[in-house]
């Protein structure tokens, strides 16, 4: 996964360097994944909160408009209740989340400090620890929120908050053999980041 992330990287910087009137920034990130659940009738499965890093790469299309994409990672736990599998709520396994977002945010003021919002859509991956439990592929959708401090034209901070909102028709299952948890429908996953930007180009 972490070679995927570095030849795509490499791609997007190589492109965008081609682009010689754009600014391109690269921000490596770091922050907080709020939990969230599935729940359903009977039960619920729980995604626990844990740390979360990743990598955000910006093509500024205009002055106050910057075209991005983005990856993260969290390293977390899944639980269950479920009235008939599990009474009490139990952990069931350790968990991979990926999310991959495009998308574009637009910055309200052009000075050193630089608010900033923005919509996003993308995909994201569950993978458990545990071979007997299903992964899982959904369309995600994004909402983003922040602000950029720019001490030089290059160099700067990125503090944020984004809403992440998988959405699964299928429905999500944990379980072995003919048993298991199932739950269907939409989750809100928030995250708070914080990180260096790079720029590079005019």
């Amino acid at each position: 996964m972490i070679k995927k992330i570095g030849i795509l990287s490499v791609a997007f910087v190589l492109f965008s360097l081609g682009l010689k009137a754009q600014k391109v920034e690269i921000t490596p990130q770091y922050g907080y994944q709020f939990g969230a659940n599935y729940s359903y009738y009977g039960g619920y499965i729980k995604f626990h909160d844990s740390d979360q890093y990743g990598l955000t790469f910006g093509i500024n299309a205009a002055d106050d408009i910057t075209i991005e994409f983005m990856w993260a990672q969290q390293n977390s736990k899944v639980s269950g209740q479920d009235i008939i599998l599990y009474p009490r709520e139990t952990d069931l396994t350790d968990v991979t989340a990926n999310q991959y977002q495009i998308g574009a945010i637009y910055m309200f003021d052009d000075d050193q400090l630089r608010p900033f919002a923005g919509v996003s859509a993308g995909w994201s991956t569950w993978n458990p620890e545990e071979e007997k439990y299903q992964s899982l592929t959904t369309f995600t959708m994004g909402v983003t929120g922040g602000l950029k401090y720019f001490f030089t034209n290059r160099i700067g901070l990125r503090l944020q908050g984004q809403l992440l909102i998988p959405i699964n028709w299928g429905g999500f299952y944990l379980g072995s053999g003919g048993s298991g948890l199932y739950a269907s429908g939409s989750i809100l996953q928030l995250n708070i980041t914080g990180g260096l930007i790079i720029g590079l180009g005019d």
